[in-house]
C-alpha cells in the first residue's frame, strides 16, 4: 500500500472553531478534511449563487411539499381562474394562506418575504420602512396580495398594503 500524501494546513479562528466542532463527531482529522474537500469539489459551482436562497430551495424541495413550476405555467393557471371567475379557488387559496401563517409563526415578516421571493413570485426591495414587491404579472400580484393579506392577518400583524401598477408596498406596524 502506498503511503498517504501528508500536508499541513493553517486555520483562522473561525475555521479552527468549526474544525473542533466537527471533531466532536468522532471523525479523524484526516477524515474531516477528506470529506470537506470531496464535498467542496462536488458543489464548488454553487458558490456563485445566493447561499440563503439555496438553503431555502433545499429545505422546501427536499421535504416533497413544494414543486418547481415554470412561471408561464403559473400565469396561465391564474389566467384560467380569472377568466372563469372561480371564487372557490380564491377561498381555498385563503385557507392555504391561513395554514401558512401557522407555519410562519416563528419567522419575521422579512424572512417570510425572502422565502417567497426565493420562489420567484416577486423581486423584493425596501423603501424606507416599507417592503416593495415588484411583479412581472398582474395575476401573480393578485395571487400574492391575497396570500399575504391572509398570512399577515393570521400572524396578527398590523399592516397596510398599497398597490401600484407593477408593485405592492407593505408597511408593517409593530
Amino acid at each position: 500500500m502506498k503511503n498517504p500524501l501528508r500536508t499541513t494546513i493553517a486555520f483562522d479562528e473561525e475555521t479552527a472553531g468549526i474544525f473542533e466542532k466537527l471533531k466532536e463527531e468522532k471523525l479523524s482529522q484526516s477524515e474531516i478534511v477528506r470529506n470537506a474537500l470531496k464535498f467542496y469539489y462536488l458543489f464548488r459551482q454553487l458558490e456563485k449563487y445566493d447561499m440563503e436562497k439555496l438553503k431555502i430551495y433545499v429545505e422546501m424541495l427536499s421535504e416533497g411539499e413544494h414543486v418547481i413550476l415554470d412561471l408561464d405555467h403559473l400565469v396561465i393557471l391564474l389566467d384560467i381562474v380569472e377568466k372563469y371567475k372561480d371564487e372557490g379557488f380564491w377561498e381555498l387559496h385563503k385557507e392555504i394562506a391561513r395554514n401558512h401563517a401557522e407555519q410562519f409563526s416563528g419567522m419575521t415578516i422579512e424572512e417570510i418575504l425572502r422565502r417567497l421571493e426565493a420562489c420567484n413570485f416577486f423581486r423584493l426591495g425596501r423603501s424606507g420602512s416599507e417592503y416593495v414587491l415588484v411583479f412581472g404579472s398582474d395575476h401573480i400580484k393578485k395571487f400574492m396580495r391575497v396570500f399575504l393579506e391572509e398570512v399577515l392577518e393570521g400572524l396578527k400583524k398590523k399592516f397596510e398594503i398599497r398597490e401600484n401598477l407593477t408593485k405592492i408596498r407593505i408597511g408593517v406596524k409593530d
